[in-house]
């Protein structure tokens, strides 16, 4: 288990993702990256499974926004 984690919270933000995540991963090596989705309908949570199954993904059942 890595000491250190970088979280990133979605919401239909599959176009983002695709653009920062590869950054996002290339320079957090010493850490463990997790997607919390916030119910999204963009098919960003199929995406990330598909191209980076090893991101660990937490899908909500609501969009709590970000202080939820």
């Amino acid at each position: 288990m890595k000491s250190l984690a970088v979280v990133l919270l979605n919401y239909n933000g599959i176009e983002l993702l695709k653009k920062f995540l590869p950054k996002v991963l290339k320079y957090s090596l010493e850490a463990e990256v997790v997607v919390i989705d916030n119910n999204s309908t963009d098919k960003s949570v199929a995406w990330l499974k598909q191209n980076h199954p090893t991101i660990k993904c937490i899908e909500l059942e609501n969009n709590l926004g970000y202080a939820g």
